[in-house]
């Protein structure tokens, strides 16, 4: 299978393309990035891309011919002061691949989007705390979703994870914060399964950490994964 995976070089997508490498499942990572990096597996195709918001025919074409794409790309307002800019990173670039990858796709394709808890859909919430952070991801997961109900072939999984620890974060850390934290290797493998799994096809739209979990724990097993919502 041929996964697409952006923002490759942050927290999250490393260690996303670590586990993608080892899968035998995958046999072609598509990496855009905008800045190379080394490729220490033949499965690896990095793309140099330098305009997020904009791609050309052939390059929809050949990432159209994917099987899914795990986007982990993004930012939040207490990294990123400039509103212009958290709204391309965060929105602007997310829906124009998107949009281009469903608008050409012919075979059933589905899209991993790295939200985040808290995010608002209505972009409502009065809570000050990353507001401008959940009220994007909010409409990035909105006019996703909007995409699948519009395109047969194309699904949309939106991922919430609240904390994102280490894989070697302190054992009691994690037990006090288990309800609103994952380990990134949970949450890179949860994303994995759910791009990997047919049967769930258009169905979990929304997928918190409990659901993650669960994924995480199941990946391997054959069992059915009944989370998300």
């Amino acid at each position: 299978m041929k996964i697409i995976l952006t923002g490759a070089t942050g927290f999250v997508g490393a260690c996303t393309l670590q586990h993608l490498v080892a899968d035998r499942r995958v046999s072609k990572i598509i990496c855009l990035t905008r800045k190379l990096f080394p490729a220490d597996s033949p499965k690896v195709n990095p793309i140099l891309h330098e305009d997020f918001a904009v791609y050309d025919d052939a390059l929809l074409d050949e990432l159209a011919n994917s099987q899914a794409c795990i986007w982990t790309l993004g930012a939040k307002e207490s990294d990123l002061a400039d509103r212009d800019a958290l709204a391309s990173v965060t929105y602007t670039f997310t829906l124009a691949m998107a949009r281009g990858i469903a608008e050409r796709v012919k075979h059933p394709f589905t899209f991993c989007y790295l939200s985040g808890m808290g995010a608002d859909q209505a972009e409502s919430a009065r809570l000050p705390w990353e507001r401008a952070t959940r009220h994007l991801k909010g409409r990035t997961e909105k006019d996703l979703l909007a995409l699948q109900e519009d395109n047969a072939n194309f699904s949309v999984h939106c991922f919430r994870p609240g904390g994102i620890l280490p894989d070697d974060a302190n054992r009691v850390l994690r037990f006090l914060l288990a309800p609103i934290v994952v380990s990134v290797g949970e949450l890179a493998d949860a994303m994995i399964a759910e791009s990997l799994e047919e049967k769930t096809f258009r169905r979990h739209p929304i997928i918190h950490n409990s659901a993650m979990k669960e994924l995480y724990r199941t990946k391997d097993l054959g069992v059915p994964f009944h989370g998300g919502s």
